[in-house]
């Protein structure tokens, strides 16, 4: 899988999805059997230029049926019912227009949570799990405050309060339908979190100990490389300005009030970035170390005040 979500761009033609093909997807076609539907699934998926068609379609069966991905095997004789072939051809159909397979399935797993996503929010990559990692070692001990800007689905806020319980964490989004979606997943999962809404860290009153935010860092001019995948993900979530740093460049001139002392402002940005996000610092004396993903770009900014001369 490409880094980052500007990975999910590429140098290529868009081929929207146009109309409905009555017959693209077995339409009037008997298929008796759990592995027989899971191979023509597979099969199509592939055909519409989904590399891992086979495991995405060993997944939407797993949870529409209710299986483990053993079970699908295992069980690769069992008769399927004409509703569930009717449900299971809906979802593939709906990932074979490249509709993200998390909003296909309604949820997705990150940093050991299921959190429920749609089409109000970014879909949580891994890379943001790796940003996680990152703030919770650096947190100080004791019930320090954590501020979670751009929240979307609850994903950063909802970890690092799971993994730091005492810790008290807010979350502020600009989105109405973001924040309903991080609320339920809060509430589902049982974790406190105050989220709000507001733009970038309007209202917030520090010192945090922790400022996490993982804002759209996609250059507009961009725009027409993506993956069709990311037509259907919230434009807000993905895209500022021609070079994707706007709302960073504001969030740093912002950010030395909501910091305490020793305090750190984390955030995930393009691969191409750092050199520009260590430049914004720089006057705002701060101190900005880039730090790489797992696959080795430069994917994270730890910002701290600079050490009094």
């Amino acid at each position: 899988m490409a880094n980052g979500l500007e990975g999910m761009c590429y140098a290529a033609p868009d081929c929207p999805p146009g109309p409905v093909e009555r017959d693209c997807y077995g339409a009037g076609m008997t298929l008796p059997t759990l592995m027989s539907l899971l191979t023509r699934s597979a099969e199509f998926l592939l055909s519409k230029g989904i590399a891992n068609g086979r495991r995405e379609a060993e997944w939407i069966f797993a949870e529409s049926l209710q299986l483990t991905r053993l079970d699908l095997y295992t069980r690769f004789d069992m008769p399927l019912e004409d509703d569930q072939v009717a449900r299971l051809r809906g979802l593939v159909t709906r990932r074979g227009r490249r509709e993200p397979l998390a909003y296909v399935l309604g949820t997705q797993e990150f940093h050991g949570l299921r959190l429920r996503v749609g089409p109000g929010v970014l879909v949580p990559r891994p890379e943001t799990e790796e940003l996680v990692d990152h703030v919770v070692q650096a947190l100080p001990a004791g019930a320090v405050r954590v501020f979670d800007i751009g929240t979307g689905s609850g994903a950063i806020a909802l970890a690092v309060k799971r993994a730091r319980a005492d810790c008290t964490v807010e979350a502020v989004d600009v989105s109405a339908e973001a924040l309903a979606i991080a609320r339920a997943n809060a509430v589902a999962l049982e974790l406190d979190v105050a989220f709000r809404q507001a733009h970038l860290a309007t209202g917030a009153v520090g010192p945090y100990a922790a400022v996490v935010a993982n804002l759209p860092y996609i250059g507009s001019d961009e725009r027409g490389d993506c993956d069709p995948e990311l037509a259907f993900e919230p434009a807000e979530a993905l895209f500022s300005g021609q070079d994707g740093l706007p709302l960073i460049a504001e969030l740093i001139a912002a950010a030395p009030p909501l910091l305490s002392p020793g305090g750190l402002l984390w955030l995930e940005h393009g691969w191409k970035q750092g050199a520009a996000i260590m430049a914004l610092c720089a006057p705002m004396r701060l101190d900005c170390t880039i730090i790489p993903d797992l696959a080795g770009r430069e994917r994270f900014a730890r910002i701290s005040h600079m050490a009094a001369p």
